[in-house]
């Protein structure tokens, strides 16, 4: 009996260290299975990139490689525009300064000859100031076209500081009375700041201020658009051909702003006029090729009216301090007429 209970407890301890024993062993295959699953999972073929994707992605990378490569190279050409751009800017900078030191200069030299404007005859007085306000008058437009235009205009102010010239092939093409592309823009532009500047010394409907704006009652003549050639050729085509042009210069300005046929002189009529000269005028040598590209010309010129004598300067000064509109004169009397 005992002998039994004894056998009976040996089997137990045996059952209860083997069932132990058992849940470990099944515990380390599940995990040596986890692992070896992992670790198939992880070196599976699924993760290999089959070549033709790899050779897709690889073909995508040097195009992108490329694409930067060519942005870098773009980069660098913006980089230099900008640069440039930059470097014009400050040269452009440097001209409206030395543009508007020349044109403070013009207006310093009107203010102090009419301050003399008791001291001295009246009307040497007055021709004076209409000569420098003319000049001031095409220092502002030659200022503003430039700027606007930069290097696609040839423009000066002629040495007298009656006319702007428009020199060598500029606005046409050699034998040709039509505009060139792109040059239209220029002469309606032209219209345009002639139109600004002539309006306090016409007579026109602007409603402008003379009181403020010409208290010394300066007075345009006429503003006549000249058309000019060289030597070379047959006088009386050149003659026809710098009419031709200077009318084109002319029809298109008025297209523009047809208002400027409104503005008057004080004779009533318009001051917009136009000429062609052919050969006759030139401004230097027909010899040289370099001459003669500054004899082929469209001048633009202000002529500034000249009172009789000083009791028409002191009539005209009158009627603006009044703040009337500039009266013009019959020719055949010289009464003045509304």
């Amino acid at each position: 009996m005992r002998n039994l209970r004894r056998s009976n407890r040996d089997e137990e301890e045996e059952e209860s260290v083997f069932v132990p024993m058992t849940d470990m062993t099944v515990s380390f295959l599940f995990i040596v299975m986890i692992l070896l699953a992992f670790f198939a999972v992880r070196f599976s073929d699924t993760d290999n990139v089959p070549r033709a994707a790899y050779e897709s992605l690889q073909q995508q990378f040097n195009t992108l490689l490329t694409e930067h490569q060519e942005l870098k190279l773009e980069l660098e050409k913006l980089k230099q525009q900008l640069a440039e751009l930059l470097e014009q800017n400050e040269q452009l900078k440097e001209d409206v300064k030395e543009k508007d030191q020349t044109i403070a200069r013009l207006n310093a030299r009107i203010e102090a000859l009419l301050k003399r404007l008791n001291a001295q005859n009246p009307l040497e007085l007055y021709i004076t100031a209409a000569q420098a306000r003319r000049a001031a008058i095409l220092q502002e437009i030659e200022k503003a076209l430039k700027i606007e235009f930069k290097d696609d205009i040839q423009v000066e102010i002629s040495p007298e500081n009656d006319a702007l010239r428009f020199t060598g092939e500029g606005l046409f093409d050699t034998g040709e009375a039509i505009l060139k592309p792109g040059k239209r823009a220029l002469v309606e532009r032209l219209a345009d700041l002639l139109t600004k500047a002539i309006s306090c010394y016409t007579v026109n409907d602007a409603q402008v201020d003379y009181k403020v704006c010409n208290p010394y009652g300066i007075v345009i003549e006429a503003v006549q658009v000249e058309g000019h050639t060289d030597s070379q050729g047959n006088d009386q085509n050149n003659l026809m051909l710098s009419t031709a042009r200077a009318n084109t210069a002319f029809l298109t300005m008025m297209q523009s702003q047809p208002d400027l046929l409104s503005y008057l002189n004080i004779r009533g009529q318009p001051v917009m006029a136009v000429a062609g000269y052919g050969r006759m005028r030139p401004i230097a040598s027909n010899a040289t090729a370099s001459g003669r590209a500054e004899n082929r010309r469209i001048d633009l010129r202000l002529i500034m009216y000249t009172p009789r004598d000083s009791d028409q300067v002191e009539r005209i000064q009158q009627q603006i301090r009044d703040g009337l509109r500039l009266e013009t004169e019959t020719p055949q009397t010289g009464r003045p007429m509304r």
